[in-house]
């Protein structure tokens, strides 16, 4: 049976010492506020809003919630980010997606200042932080102290957010790396060398044990909702690989579950920057 890699587990370990670097901000009077941006009422964001208030507590960051109409003008959304850009007292900007259908949802990410973009949403400018869902990978490994160093990893998926980030931190970490995508060749194989395989295709249950060679740590980025069952599943058929990998995270509670969490601490580094 794998080992089950506890994103939860992860998540409360990080967020003891996240609270003692907030509760030292607070000692010199500097308070790490998130600023986030929901526009409606969507399921997604409302729930990923839900999320971050819970990591929000457990660290001692402070949340301000701005939440406008669906019928809002985009040019009054882009009025609050340059407010919420220049007020000082504000650590940190997050724009809660999707954004309604009427809005250039990838404009208005654009005028999020890269020093206040701790969920790296402007792809125009070069980010001030690593995004949370590529770092919440390396928290992991780094928890169950899985070893980079010298390992085959393969990524399934090269998107700004996972694939392309998680690569260059593995290979910060001297992991040799594949990287696959939607026109690689023959990607089960590639997959079957990996000693870490990461899962960030946004395919549910694409990757099964034709995918694994015994004893592979696997991370599952992707989350959806099974509309047969109703339950949420990865990227990753865990039933059919259970068996043969030797560490998976589980979906839910897995990588899901650390990258609030690491939001929060690029907060708090946003708050400790400007404090200098």
């Amino acid at each position: 049976m794998s080992l089950i890699l506890d994103g939860k587990a992860v998540a409360a370990a990080l967020q003891q010492a996240l609270k003692a670097r907030s509760q030292k901000l607070y000692l010199d009077y500097v308070f790490p506020v998130l600023a986030t941006v929901r526009v409606g009422e969507s399921k997604d964001a409302v729930s990923y809003e839900k999320g971050l208030l819970k990591a929000a507590k457990a660290t001692g960051v402070r949340v301000r919630r701005y939440i406008l109409p669906e019928d809002v003008s985009e040019q009054d959304v882009a009025g609050l980010i340059a407010q919420i850009n220049a007020d000082p007292l504000l650590s940190a900007l997050l724009l809660l997606r999707p954004m309604p259908a009427h809005m250039d949802e990838e404009a208005l990410c654009a005028l999020v200042a890269p020093q206040k973009d701790v969920d790296c949403l402007n792809q125009t400018a070069a980010p001030h932080f690593i995004p949370c869902t590529a770092e919440s990978c390396l928290q992991i490994l780094d928890h169950y102290g899985i070893d980079c160093r010298g390992k085959h990893a393969v990524i399934l998926g090269r998107s700004r957010v996972v694939g392309l980030p998680v690569s260059k931190l593995l290979l910060d970490r001297d992991a040799t790396i594949t990287l696959c995508h939607s026109k690689t060749q023959d990607t089960p194989a590639l997959a079957r060398q990996a000693d870490i395989l990461i899962a960030a295709m946004g395919r549910m249950g694409l990757v099964g044990r034709d995918y694994l060679k015994p004893g592979a740590v696997v991370l599952d980025v992707g989350i959806h909702l099974d509309p047969v069952t109703h339950r949420l599943r990865g990227d990753v058929d865990a039933e059919a690989v259970s068996e043969l990998a030797g560490a998976i995270t589980p979906v839910p509670g897995g990588v899901g579950a650390v990258t609030s969490t690491v939001l929060m601490r690029h907060v708090i580094d946003a708050a400790e920057r400007s404090a200098k």
